[in-house]
């Protein structure tokens, strides 16, 4: 298919080709003439790119339809930079704007499939790479003054300057940037409604509204390599400073109502500690601090003669002030796009936790749909750690959601799972399987370390929305090295092998302490993931030297000690054992003391009557070695 699509392509665009020199008189042109027929022409085949794009995307070709549309608007931007003069009458505007719209719809189609291939961040990269392409002198040249030609009320309140860095910025976005900026014009109708009344109210420029665009490109969800989080890209620490608060369940970082007004209180911060948009801007980007530290050391007090900054943000600035410019009218530069509906929602009070998939049955919605109203919450309900929680709901469902909650009985309303703990299972393997935190398994269970006895049970919080569950568990499996299971090693050079027959209540630590090995040792020999637990009666390769005492004798488990009723003092040390005193040494842990002696921390606990792990220097510890 995607052969016969190109073919197509190739036939029609030799086909217009061909045809429009049929049609000009040899002899009789003039070059102007030329030129028209030039343009009209390759707009001509743009249009038959689109037109091959739209097949290829009919036909479920989606390289194919992605190319198409790339190298028509590639046309469509040579054409305006080359001939601007020539592209003024309506036919070929009329050509230029439906060929945009139909990327721009394309695009638009592709939003909750896709991910995105050039993010904030990576634009931010890719801008800072042309930095270097800039001579030196000629970057801060020529600065005009932009007036605001869309509301014609005079100077903006932050003033768009002109330079070589801004043009730099604006041509990357006309070009290889073309796609991320229009997915970016397309989601600005989401919150620009909310995001300006709120910048309004805290008393800021509206055009900052333009910062969270090349902070994150209107996505809740970004999330930057400094773990910057939201439309804002809040840091935590940053975020906490102005309210935002976050845990396993939520993270308020990524309501956008939430996070825009911290976002505006931390810019008027900035802004009254420089009396300058363009440092205050720079300062959000980067240290505070640290510019005054640059401004006062090489006596400058603007931003286009602040040296020594980084990279990125010498290029924030101006990739600000080539969003704006170009956001406030696209079409001068080329954009035309249909910005995606405002996001419209209701506002309940819930004093509990609830389940999202009960919150969509009593709005008569899905929990896709709750969950997108809720960028807050990281989980399946609302977060149990708190008292109340403002939620999001379809507008028009607020009376419908209260009479219909009321009557959920209170067992539906979150769902629980009672899981009895077997032989061989720690908190994070059960925190791994329900994909869980190990923390809120001991929150909600009142844990305070990690100890859990088999035959007890635990209660387990998990979504009603199985598909959901499912996701989650497998998430949890991949974000942890127990999706690692290799196979046993059949030979390990300078080794030889020994089966060993696991115990009742040994362990991993306890097998490998024995022998003198380390526990990844016997993972790899063994091909065990870091969540496989082993059972009574499981065979284990063991990898030993050939000087080593346990080849010739025969398969005995490590010896356990003598657990009786009888208390420590009291219990008699073995005829082919005896006991030492250590006395702690600073560093120590009982770790290091426990594979020095080749014993394990129970016993050392158990000798000394110990019940945390906690030692300190001066202590002494009474340890039962072999003789």
């Amino acid at each position: 298919m995607r052969r016969v699509v190109t073919a197509v392509v190739i036939i029609m665009v030799l086909f217009s080709c061909g045809y429009f020199r049929k049609t000009t008189p040899v002899g009789k042109e003039t070059p102007a003439r030329h030129q028209e027929n030039s343009v009209f022409t390759r707009l001509r085949m743009a249009q038959a790119y689109v037109d091959s794009a739209k097949s290829a995307e009919q036909a479920g070709d989606t390289l194919t339809a992605e190319a198409c549309f790339t190298k028509a608007m590639d046309l469509c931007t040579e054409i305006r930079e080359r001939d601007s003069l020539l592209t003024q009458d309506s036919l070929s505007q009329k050509i230029l704007q439906d060929v945009s719209l139909e990327y721009s719809r394309y695009l638009a189609r592709l939003n909750g499939i896709e991910k995105d291939t050039l993010s904030a961040a990576n634009v931010m990269e890719a801008l800072t790479q042309l930095e270097d392409s800039i001579e030196v002198g000629t970057m801060d040249s020529a600065l005009i003054v932009i007036p605001d030609i869309i509301e014609e009320k005079g100077m903006l309140t932050v003033p768009l300057v002109l330079n070589k860095k801004v043009e730099k910025a604006i041509k990357y976005f006309q070009g290889r940037g073309r796609r991320v900026f229009t997915k970016w014009l397309q989601r600005s109708g989401w919150h620009k409604e909310l995001i300006t009344r709120i910048l309004r109210e805290e008393g800021v420029p509206e055009e900052l509204f333009y910062l969270a665009m090349i902070e994150s490109g209107f996505n809740p969800h970004a999330r930057s390599y400094a773990r910057a989080v939201g439309i804002w890209q809040f840091i935590y620490s940053t975020g906490r400073a102005y309210g935002l608060h976050r845990s396993w369940w939520f993270d308020e970082r990524r309501d956008p109502e939430k996070a825009t007004r911290a976002a505006a209180r931390h810019l008027k911060d900035l802004y009254q500690r420089f009396n300058n948009w363009y440092l205050a801007i720079a300062g959000y980007n980067f240290s505070p601090r640290k510019i005054e530290r640059r401004m006062k050391r090489y006596q400058v007090d603007k931003f286009w003669d602040l040296p020594r900054l980084p990279r990125q943000t010498r290029n924030y600035v101006p990739t600000f002030i080539a969003a704006a410019l170009i956001a406030k009218n696209p079409e001068k530069y080329g954009f035309y796009v249909e910005p995606d509906p405002p996001v419209r929602y209701d506002t309940v009070t819930v004093h509990e936790c609830v389940d999202l998939n009960v919150v969509a049955k009593c709005v008569g919605s899905t929990f896709r749909e709750i969950k997108k109203l809720n960028p807050a919450l990281l989980r399946w309900c609302t977060p149990p750690d708190r008292e109340s929680w403002v939620l999001n709901i379809p507008p028009g469902t607020r009376q419908q959601f209260l009479e219909n909650y009321a009557r959920v009985p209170d067992k539906e309303k979150l769902t629980w799972v009672r899981h009895r703990i077997r032989s061989g299972e720690t908190l994070s393997t059960i925190a791994r399987k329900y994909g869980v935190s190990m923390r809120e398994i001991k929150r909600f269970n009142k844990i305070r370390g990690t100890l859990i006895r088999a035959g007890h049970s635990l209660i387990i919080p998990v979504p009603q929305n199985k598909q959901y569950a499912t996701r989650m568990r497998k998430s949890a499996y991949r974000s942890s090295y127990s999706a690692y299971r290799g196979k046993p090693v059949k030979n390990v050079p300078g080794r030889e092998k020994r089966i060993h027959t696991v115990a009742k209540g040994e362990t991993l630590w306890d097998i490998a302490l024995h022998y003198g090995v380390t526990i990844t040792q016997l993972r790899r020999w063994n091909g065990l993931g870091y969540s496989r637990i082993i059972h009574p009666g499981q065979k284990l390769n063991i990898w030993l030297k050939p000087d080593s005492p346990f080849l010739a004798s025969q398969n005995v488990p490590p010896e356990k000690p003598d657990i009786s009723p009888k208390t420590v003092d009291e219990a008699p040390t073995p005829v082919n054992q005896k006991t030492v005193i250590y006395t702690v040494r600073r560093g120590d842990t009982l770790w290091d003391i426990a594979a020095r002696y080749r014993v394990s921390i129970r016993d050392i606990k158990r000798w000394n009557k110990r019940r945390s792990n906690l030692i300190k220097p001066g202590d002494r510890l009474r340890i039962v070695v072999s003789d």
